[in-house]
């Protein structure tokens, strides 16, 4: 099995002319991808960075960030990314954390890494070689041709933390051999890089797994260019897919609902290049669906389900399947390199139709979260990592997500599915996004309450929407209190899940 080093090598001779990155800060072909990746790696490995060492990376969606993990994989390092949406405390811990001895970064972060290293500094710990962008990094450039791989298949190449949305953030990480196996997977299942001329949008931050693993390096690998935006906006997305003639992307459900319900899909740059679009982390109903078939019917349409830990991609629906009723709300059947199982609280499988814990093994799994052998022990049993999702499936192999195990609401001794909930909420023509979430309640335990989110131009009431959500749920399962907010007004994760335990912090439902 290749390492990245070997892509980098590869695809030097097989695409030295197409663009490989291209982003508000310029754009590079494959050739010149890699001759500056060597050139950086012998510069990393003159400043110490041995085989497997932590090169910390705080940068932005750009050119000299993809730069930057060519870099670090040709030195036979290890890339962390490290999340320019943390505060200086939790940037400190991480630094602290994967004890990373040197730093590249972007000059638009220098001054959240400085103070950073303050915090570092007052705590007497190790401080950590700094390499600016500009005139530093370029002073590590040396050399000209090939640089011997010094990677193997089971050698770390990243370390991307979780989005923290259910506890503290993890450094999870990966090896050449899984961010390859995410590959196959995304090229064979999704056709991700598969036309010609194909040429991929990233709109979700290079810091998550999404786009560095699901989109930079599948395309990398397949000759593809990856068009990075700065930051994800309606006039960003037009702007791009017309100017670079984009031909897929990867966005998450309430940026592709945001599209739709502003009509920026029906643009005729976008109905003239993009073929297609890929969605996941959040849910997609069949209302969503069909709109998104109006306003692009020569594009096809895939919802993906996975976990950093799991490389990160375990199921996926196709195109095929979309508009299938049947299958409405489904996340998919497995990859072909995932073998997905749901279990019982001992391990056990259980039949079709009942309700288990997602598990997962395959070559794209993590080797460990990094210096935590306890939470990757508890995380890695019996051979398959357990994700903490709880799903059914049926007789044909789909997949149904129903929970997180630690959002699961427990009422008047009844247990309730937010998802469950929130995927019916979603089938009414008002909702945009909705949110179901237990709260303490002295005589039921947990209260099952919501906030919802409507579409443009439209007006409901919460009695509208319970007597909707009667026609298609138990009783006990109607939230007892409804909230409607705006959009931007639901916190969301860096990654940009929403972040429900924020939520209910906001809005006083945690005590």
């Amino acid at each position: 099995m290749r390492t990245i080093g070997d892509w980098i090598r590869l695809n030097s001779r097989r695409n030295p002319s197409r663009d490989a990155f291209v982003g508000v800060d310029g754009r590079v072909t494959f050739g010149e991808a890699a001759e500056r990746a060597w050139q950086l790696g012998r510069g990393l490995r003159n400043a110490g960075v041995g085989a497997g060492d932590g090169v910390g990376v705080l940068a932005g969606n750009s050119v000299f960030n993809a730069e930057a993990f060519l870099g670090v994989a040709a030195a036979g390092g290890t890339y962390i990314a490290y999340n320019w949406r943390w505060a200086p405390a939790e940037l400190a811990a991480g630094i602290l954390e994967t004890k990373a001895s040197v730093i590249l970064v972007e000059e638009s972060h220098l001054e959240l890494l400085e103070q950073a290293l303050a915090i570092i500094a007052e705590r007497a710990e190790f401080l950590p070689h700094i390499f600016r962008q500009g005139s530093e990094i370029d002073s590590l450039r040396t050399g000209t041709g090939v640089l011997d791989d010094v990677a193997g298949p089971e050698s770390p190449l990243c370390i991307i933390y979780t989005g923290g949305s259910t506890g503290t953030p993890k450094g999870v990480v990966l090896s050449h051999r899984s961010a390859l196996a995410n590959a196959i997977n995304e090229m064979y299942d999704c056709g991700v890089g598969s036309r010609e001329n194909e040429r991929g949008l990233i709109v979700t931050p290079l810091f998550h797994s999404a786009a560095l693993l699901c989109w930079l390096v599948p395309h990398f690998i397949a000759g593809a260019t990856s068009v990075i935006a700065q930051k994800f906006s309606d006039e960003s997305v037009v702007d791009l897919v017309g100017r670079e003639a984009i031909t897929n992307t990867f966005m998450i459900p309430n940026m592709m609902r945001r599209l739709m319900d502003g009509g920026v899909l029906s643009d005729p740059a976008i109905r003239k290049n993009l073929r297609s679009v890929h969605t996941g982390a959040g849910l997609l109903r069949m209302p969503d669906k069909e709109l998104f078939t109006q306003m692009l019917p020569e594009a096809e349409l895939y919802f993906r389900y996975g976990l950093t830990e799991a490389g990160p991609m375990v199921t996926r629906l196709k195109p095929a399947d979309m508009l299938d009723p049947a299958v409405d709300g489904s996340i998919g059947t497995e990859y072909l390199l995932a073998e997905a199982q749901l279990q019982d609280s001992d391990g056990r499988e259980v039949l079709p139709g009942e309700l288990g814990e997602i598990c997962v093994r395959g070559p794209g799994l993590m080797t460990e979260y990094f210096g935590r052998p306890d939470a990757t022990a508890e995380t890695m049993r019996g051979g398959w990592l357990h994700t903490g999702d709880l799903a059914v499936r049926d007789e044909r192999g789909y997949f149904y997500f129903r929970d997180r195990l630690k959002e699961m609401i427990k009422t008047g001794g009844e247990n309730v599915y937010s998802a469950e909930i929130e995927q019916v909420l979603h089938l009414h023509p008002s909702v945009l996004e909705a949110v179901v979430l237990g709260v303490p309640d002295p005589k039921w335990d947990e209260e099952v309450r919501a906030v919802v989110v409507l579409r443009n131009g439209v007006q409901t009431d919460a009695s509208e929407l319970s007597g909707f959500l009667r026609q298609h749920l138990a009783g006990y399962k109607i939230p007892k209190k409804m909230v409607f907010m705006r959009p931007e007004d639901l916190p969301r994760s860096a990654a940009g899940k929403l972040v429900k335990s924020q939520l209910k912090v906001n809005l006083g439902w945690n005590a």
